[in-house]
């Protein structure tokens, strides 16, 4: 009788998790939260279900990041908890704002196959600006592997720090995993301090345009199109939509004037 018991609990737990699941699909988040709530003092399936909820709390509607905390502690002290667990609680701190939770969460689920784990014990690390400690996991990473955007971020954040070589690490060990990278040429440009970026780029407009000469003129506008198009392109991929539509402007003013200047 007891068996049949807890085994009428376990499967109700197990459902309030596929439905709290489909909650989530469906944008309805406290409802999601309700069902995760209940299971979550199921002694197999509590450390899904709290982590779940510690998720939950990060999405629009709940928005509530010491709340995810709180539950992605308690997901990462229950008994239950394996390293799928303890990633997702990862993921929850270093979204929450506590990169020292999340370096400890992921040194715990990180293994040796470059996971998500890995890429987000990196990014917290980076976060942190332990280098030194960034390097050395990157080094403990034979290949990328696992959802790309983590390791993705790694790489943006990694190359707006100003961090070149840790950035082409890691998007040395994407490519080995087969994982698809960000384009070189955005990495090298979000590696450059914002001051430099913009002078190269009004050198190289005052050259296109000033210089007497037709053929340093055009190396000028075609060096200026090159950076530009690649600036514009990571605004893009990174969503900044109204810095790439200013920067896109910017470049068709800038090949209209120096057309107007040398054919007109």
């Amino acid at each position: 009788m007891e068996e049949q018991r807890q085994e009428g609990v376990a499967v109700q737990a197990y459902e309030l998790l596929e439905a709290g699941r489909r909650h989530v699909a469906r944008g309805q988040v406290r409802q999601a939260m309700a069902c995760f709530t209940r299971a979550a003092d199921d002694p197999e399936q509590g450390a899904e279900a709290l982590s779940l909820l510690a998720a939950t709390y990060l999405l629009p509607g709940a928005c509530a990041p010491d709340l995810a905390l709180a539950n992605a502690h308690r997901a990462a002290r229950h008994p239950a908890a394996d390293r799928e667990h303890l990633t997702r609680c990862a993921m929850v701190a270093l979204t929450a704002g506590d990169p020292a939770f999340a370096d400890e969460l992921a040194s715990r689920a990180t293994g040796n196959e470059g996971d998500a784990a890995a890429a987000i014990g990196a990014i917290a690390k980076l976060r942190q600006d332990d280098r030194a400690g960034l390097r050395r996991a990157l080094r403990r990473v034979g290949r990328a592997s696992g959802p790309p955007p983590f390791w993705r971020r790694l790489v943006v954040e990694a190359a707006t720090h100003g961090w070149l070589p840790e950035a082409l690490v890691a998007r040395r060990l994407m490519r080995r995993g087969g994982l698809p990278a960000p384009d070189i040429g955005g990495v090298v440009v979000r590696a450059l301090p914002p001051p430099l970026h913009v002078g190269v780029l009004l050198g190289l407009m005052v050259l296109a345009l000033t210089v007497p000469i037709l053929s340093l003129a055009e190396a000028g506008i075609g060096s200026l199109l090159v950076l530009g198009g690649v600036g514009v392109w990571a605004d893009r991929t990174d969503g900044r939509l109204a810095s790439a539509c200013s920067g896109l402007v910017w470049m068709i003013a800038t090949s209209v004037a120096w057309v107007l200047i040398w054919f007109g």
